[in-house]
């Protein structure tokens, strides 16, 4: 990956999981890595420490949250004078309907969802920084690489605002297609299935859809290395949405008439899980409310 070396990436969300593994790859390939995020997962910490000396050349954290616009600008200013230019940008940071807040909740503060401020507005406002800093120093070729997943190409009613903003990831992405022929930005995404990451596994509400003893959790690092190809092989031409649904099992999710998500991990077998924990919010005094059939 010599074409990475010496790069700037800037990634929200790179504290864990997905965008953790994404930084590990980027580091491997010599790419100089801002990572905003609130807080590092102790895999982040124990990784930053076995680079020992050498990540402050390769890595810095700047403590942020995405929901809040004026630290986002902040922390890509903070990139320029600590980098540069960011050659990539990922707005990675996201969570779970369950894990944070739910529709069906009903637990929302301020006026706003947070699912959605997390998830669809803080990626829209980050590449509306970027493109600015982007074309502000004539920066070609750069690349703006979000996070969607199959849950963009399905409906549920058990987690609707996070598959809401999913398609709207996917929507954003393709609309966004011409700034490659316009200005040299390329966006695209990657979207994977069910992943091992700690917005699953740390999170009983997110692993009651799963039965581990049949449905798969892709590893991280699978998705990481679908991203850096998202990155370094420009036949991933602006607007691609690229499915992961299993271990080297790439495919580019159509517009129209796509078949749908298919792979191991884009089953969870347990949905009707769901189902059943959203019926006491349907279910009137007098009458209960019936489950769908499965």
């Amino acid at each position: 990956m010599d074409e990475l070396a010496g790069k700037i990436a800037f990634v929200t969300g790179g504290g864990s999981g997905i965008g953790l593994a994404f930084i590990k790859r980027l580091s491997q390939a010599g790419c100089n890595t801002f990572v905003a995020d609130l807080r590092l997962h102790p895999d982040a910490k124990a990784w930053i420490e076995s680079l020992g000396e050498h990540h402050s050349t390769r890595f810095r954290h700047s403590p942020v949250d995405v929901t809040d616009w004026e630290q986002l600008e902040a922390a890509f200013k903070q990139c320029r004078e600590v980098f540069g230019v960011p050659d990539i940008v990922v707005p990675g940071a996201g969570v779970y309907e369950p894990n944070s807040n739910s529709f069906w909740e009903d637990c929302d503060h301020d006026s706003h969802y947070k699912v959605l401020d997390i998830n669809l507005i803080h990626p829209i406002k980050s590449t509306r920084i970027a493109i600015r800093h982007l074309v502000e120093a004539g920066k070609k070729d750069a690349v703006i690489l979000h996070i969607s997943s199959v849950a963009g190409q399905r409906a549920s009613v058990v987690t609707p605002l996070y598959t809401l903003s999913k398609h709207g990831i996917n929507s954003f992405v393709r609309s966004l297609a011409d700034l490659q022929h316009i200005a040299g930005i390329r966006v695209v995404a990657v979207a994977p299935g069910n992943v091992g990451t700690p917005l699953w596994t740390e999170h009983q509400n997110a692993m009651k859809f799963l039965d581990m003893s049949t449905d798969f959790l892709l590893p991280p690092d699978d998705v990481a290395r679908a991203m850096l190809a998202l990155v370094t092989d420009k036949k991933y031409v602006a607007g691609t949405v690229l499915e992961v649904c299993d271990t080297d099992n790439w495919r580019e999710v159509g517009l129209l008439n796509d078949p749908g998500p298919r792979g191991s991990a884009s089953v969870t077998s347990r949905k009707h899980e769901g189902i059943i924990s959203i019926m006491p919010f349907l279910t009137q005094a007098s009458e209960p409310a019936k489950l769908p059939q499965s």
